[in-house]
């Protein structure tokens, strides 16, 4: 019994590992294509229990986006899709938190995107955004931070 929970866990780990290297075959093949044609802008929004997503805006000399594109999901299964919804807008000027539209984490990364662009664009790096167990984290160490804070 031991031996076939073991070899599931590892078929199981393998496929995995497999489909996340395509998804991220997947993902260079549109940066680069994108990249290729001009500055790129990414945004990203990891999710631990919930759908992830990141995009992709080529961008012009203006910072206007021309061309855009999202991976969403929860799985390694998802790919790249066309997203066209903010082409011909400033990158700065987007207001995505707002945009009912898109699932949350969508708008999140689309605002991740934006904030990347304004920080590259001020001469500075982007910092990479907390991971899910690190949320997670700073979310129980501020309950315990606040119960101090009130006693």
């Amino acid at each position: 019994m031991f031996w076939t929970i073991a070899i599931g866990f590892a078929v199981i780990y393998a496929v995995q590992t497999v489909t996340a290297l395509f998804q991220a075959k997947n993902f260079m093949a549109n940066f680069t294509r994108l990249r290729r044609l001009g500055p790129v802008a990414i945004g990203k929004k990891k999710g631990l229990f919930t759908a992830g997503a990141i995009v992709l805006f080529l961008l012009d000399d203006e910072g206007n986006i021309r061309e855009g594109a999202r991976l969403s999901g929860v799985t390694v299964l998802a790919r790249f899709r066309e997203f066209d919804a903010y082409d011909h807008q400033s990158i700065v000027n987007i207001n995505p938190l707002t945009d009912k539209r898109f699932t949350k984490a969508l708008r999140q990364a689309v605002a991740n995107a934006r904030e990347n662009y304004a920080v590259v664009h001020a001469g500075g790096v982007p910092t990479e955004p907390a991971a899910p167990l690190n949320q997670i984290g700073h979310r129980i160490k501020g309950l315990f931070h606040r119960n101090v804070a009130a006693a």
